[in-house]
């Protein structure tokens, strides 16, 4: 393991300011990534009119994400995190200035729009680890679990009120000023990550001599050599595939099934929001291990059961509740599951598992949308967003037994490895 200089080892440890003042800044970042989100989501929509479309520009995710998370964990235990935020910070910047100028000299295409999501997505999945982790290495000592909720409340407060005011300036200046307006939001991070720099500003914890291949094959092994990390990956890939992708349909769902306009598509994602919002309220209340697994796999049920209602309703009114209650669900499950990844894993390996928790995360949802908007060609959207969440919650069920015996069958491991020695 890399040794940490002196000076790391006589800084005192983080207080909580530090995690929260990341947090504020991630606020102002989440804030344009969501408000270009619906942007993007909405400019596809408007090209295309076609759910595959808007299906596949989320499918990006899934094109990035499959080489690039392997390589992203590694690199992420390998280097010093302040570098490597701010680097990537710096290149999303560039890019939304990109899509920017594009739209503005009116040479957007469907294809072009996909090539330049699969841009940006291959950025963020070199950033979200270092920034997963730097929110752990900001917290007080025991209260990781409290650092994530707060970083989870300050984006879904960015999910609450980013695309409302995304949908503003599209209905009141153009696509094209979303962008732009995104791309000066990188600024807020840019100041934080200046003012937090003694904490992260340190080697990677990762063994250097071990060869680069090596490494990334030794972050699957590792996950797969521990049950508790092995089912945590089984629930989120479940979770990801079947029941997460209704965010990522919500423009084929604002301006198809309700056949709405941006207004409605800020709605929807406002809705989401302030539910997830609530949700990350609630979980920043201090809990024992082995509750946080219950409420993890709780919440999973509960998100399942909020689309399957959302699925039956064909009234706008009545599908922003349970769009809301989906988000509180979804939230709260999200915690759970990132704080489990960080607290069972080893520090050196924390960039891989999170990297790798990452990519299922976000790959997961972009191939379920891609298959859902496929499928929607034939079928009902909202029948089938409610079919995927009935299957998701059948096998929720199914591996409860296996649940008990992981996790509840004696003391519950604090790490990975410390669970298979």
């Amino acid at each position: 393991m890399t040794a940490i200089p002196s000076d790391q080892r006589l800084m005192p440890a983080p207080k909580s300011r530090n995690f929260i003042l990341f947090s504020i800044a991630q606020c102002v970042s989440f804030s344009g990534d969501w408000m270009q989100k619906a942007a993007v989501g909405w400019l596809v929509w408007e090209v295309t009119h076609s759910p595959a479309w808007v299906g596949a520009v989320a499918l990006s995710d899934l094109i990035a994400a499959f080489w690039v998370a392997p390589l992203a964990g590694t690199v992420t235990d390998r280097s010093n995190p302040y570098k490597l935020i701010w680097l990537t910070q710096v290149l999303a910047m560039a890019n939304s200035c990109l899509i920017w100028l594009l739209v503005v000299l009116n040479v957007v295409s469907p294809w072009l729009l996909l090539a330049w999501a699969v841009i940006d997505s291959t950025l963020q999945g070199f950033n979200q680890p270092a920034r997963m982790m730097v929110t752990g290495a900001l917290a007080p000592p025991g209260r990781v679990s409290q650092a994530i909720a707060a970083n989870s409340i300050a984006a879904n407060i960015a999910r609450s009120i980013g695309p409302m005011i995304g949908g503003l300036i599209m209905v009141h200046y153009g696509v094209s000023d979303v962008f732009l307006v995104n791309a000066v939001s990188f600024i807020a991070i840019m100041a934080v990550l200046v003012q937090v720099r003694p904490w992260i500003d340190r080697p990677g914890l990762a063994v250097r001599s071990v060869h680069f291949t090596a490494d990334i094959v030794s972050g699957f092994k590792y996950i797969l050599r521990a049950p508790q990390i092995a089912m945590l990956f089984a629930l989120t890939l479940s979770f990801s595939v079947l029941a997460r992708p209704f965010t990522e349909l919500f423009p084929a769902l604002a301006g198809g099934t309700f056949a709405g306009g941006p207004d409605t598509l800020g709605l929807l994602m406002a809705a989401q929001g302030v539910g997830a919002l609530f949700g990350a309220a609630w979980m920043l209340k201090k809990r024992a291990p082995l509750t946080l697994v219950r409420v993890t796999f709780a919440a999973a049920a509960g998100i399942a059961v909020s689309l399957m209602l959302f699925s039956t309703t064909g009234t706008f009114v009545f599908a922003l509740p349970l769009i809301a209650l989906a988000g509180l669900f979804h939230v709260v499950c999200n915690i759970g599951m990132q704080t489990m990844a960080q607290t069972m894993s080893e520090p050196a390996m924390h960039g891989r598992v999170l990297a790798l928790y990452t990519l299922v995360f976000r790959a997961g949802p972009a191939m379920g949308a891609f298959l859902i908007g496929f499928a929607a060609h034939w079928f009902d959207l909202q029948v089938l967003i409610g079919l995927a969440a009935g299957t998701f919650l059948v096998g929720i069920i199914g591996t409860l037994p296996a649940v008990r015996r992981i996790y509840f069958s004696g003391r519950l491991p604090t790490t990975a490895h410390e669970a298979n020695s």
